[in-house]
């Protein structure tokens, strides 16, 4: 961790010069590429294999996110980019498994060409064959001719129909759980003043009214255990996001001190991960000093930070679409309290005896289990699991038996809520074949380690008493 901080000490303090030789701008690394479309090709091959295994007359259709209704940065659905690596709205794809379980379809659909959402936004993707080069598919369609297009593949052979596969369950955005999207999509459809059915439950109802007697069938019992094994590529952006955020939360943990606001220390680790071109938020930042650290999922951001404050960090950013999870725990004074110390020692022991457990045959459960019990060991309660599958979503599908190259958090937290404070610290995990790599372990985590890097200069000052 002394090397990269001093490497990001460097780059943070010169970018600011009026002038700089090739040198100076050499120390801003570029962001690791994107993955291959060939990877993705792969991705939908295999898919298209998992449902031929199951079913000889099928059609996979997933489609993208929806157009935005704001000016914020487009995110693509998860499943949608896992499967295509395109990230525009308004898209749709379409497989269908050949005989042989590869593709006989594989094609892209795009909405047509327009020269005046060119002119405001850029040009998208158009139908055609220089986008079906450029994405790695066979083809490259009109996505307004995919009611016509799957009239004819669904259409009726024999008195039968193919089986359509679409994602049935409400789409889970990238800060959020399938349980959250579950339920907002729950309160949408019981709200006596809207009552939509979600998006994906729509499309199913109006091709039954299309088709009659369509089998839809649900395609994430397929998709969602590949996404959960991740390949070469993908680990080495989940590690290279996973070291952006250790290097935002080190420079925010410099920049901590009475008088300064939640917001700026969060302000500090975006300006990091902006400078290391990192994409947007993996979820909001979580920044909470005092009793807004026994907050879970606090995102306000807005105390005044007070000397005896502990202070919860939890924040990272996604790389390519990638996501990494980390947290720390750290003091507002720069130096812990006993009461501070002795909590912050617990979880961070915790949290070694956590992470020996982790090795393939492991089970999410078993480190549910002995969480508890070492929580309980020690007088605190047990307020949330300690571990979670990483990918594209910050809770990406998972399972429970871990494997080599899967990625999860091991993150034990401890709440005094009583004394106004508490602890979580969370690192980005790599399950390798013989136990795991600590994608985030740079970043110092227990109180020792935490007071020298406090001690440090930081390279951004915020100072003291700017409001917003």
């Amino acid at each position: 961790m002394r090397r990269a901080a001093a490497c990001c000490l460097f780059l943070l303090s010169t970018v600011a010069l009026p002038a700089q030789d090739a040198a100076a701008a050499a120390v801003l690394p570029a962001p690791p590429a994107p993955l291959d479309n060939a990877e993705f090709r792969a991705r939908r091959a295999e898919l298209a294999r998992r449902v031929a295994a199951t079913t000889p007359d099928a059609v996979i259709l997933v489609r993208g996110g929806d157009k935005q209704a704001d000016m914020g940065p487009f995110v693509q659905d998860q499943d949608f980019l896992y499967l295509s690596g395109v990230s525009e709205p308004g898209l749709a794809l379409l497989l269908v498994p050949g005989a042989d379980g590869g593709l006989a379809r594989d094609e892209l659909l795009v909405p047509p060409f327009s020269r005046f959402a060119a002119t405001w936004n850029g040009d998208f993707l158009a139908p055609g064959g220089k986008t079906a080069e450029r994405t790695g598919f066979a083809t490259a369609g009109n996505v307004r001719s995919l009611a016509r297009t799957l009239d004819e593949l669904l259409a009726e052979r024999d008195g039968a129909r193919p089986v359509l596969f679409t994602l049935t369950e409400p789409a889970a955005r990238l800060g959020s759980t399938p349980g959250t999207a579950a339920d907002a999509a729950k309160a949408i459809a019981d709200d006596g003043f809207d009552g939509r059915e979600s998006r994906e439950q729509m499309l199913i109802a109006q091709l039954r009214k299309r088709l009659s007697g369509l089998d839809v069938q649900s395609l994430e019992p397929m998709l969602h255990p590949m996404r959960a094994q991740k390949s070469a590529a993908e680990i080495e952006l989940l590690r290279q996001s996973a070291h952006i955020a250790t290097e935002g939360i080190a420079e925010a943990t410099r920049a901590a001190k009475p008088g300064r606001y939640e917001f700026q220390l969060a302000a500090v680790a975006r300006y990091v991960f902006s400078l290391r071109g990192a994409g947007i938020d993996a979820y909001a930042p979580i920044v909470g000093a005092g009793p807004n650290g026994c907050i879970l999922h606090y995102s306000a951001c807005s105390r005044q930070l007070q000397q005896g404050d502990l202070i919860v960090m939890d924040y990272a950013p996604t790389l390519h679409g990638y996501a990494s999870d980390v947290t720390r725990t750290f003091p507002a004074s720069g130096t812990f309290s006993p009461a501070q110390r002795k909590l912050v020692q617990d979880v961070h022991d915790i949290q070694q005896e956590l992470l020996a457990m982790v090795r393939p045959g492991a089970r999410i459960s078993a480190l549910y289990a002995k969480c508890a019990q070492l929580l309980l060991a020690r007088g605190y309660r047990s307020d949330h699991g300690p571990t979670h599958h990483v990918g594209l979503a910050v809770h990406d599908p998972s399972v429970d038996v871990l494997e080599p190259g899967m990625v999860i958090t091991v993150e034990p937290g401890a709440y005094l809520r009583d004394q106004g404070m508490g602890c979580r610290i969370e690192d980005t995990v790599l399950v390798t074949a013989d136990g795991y790599e600590n994608l985030s372990g740079d970043l110092p985590s227990a109180p020792d380690a935490i007071e020298a890097l406090m001690r440090e200069r930081g390279v951004v000052e915020v100072p003291v008493g700017l409001r917003r």
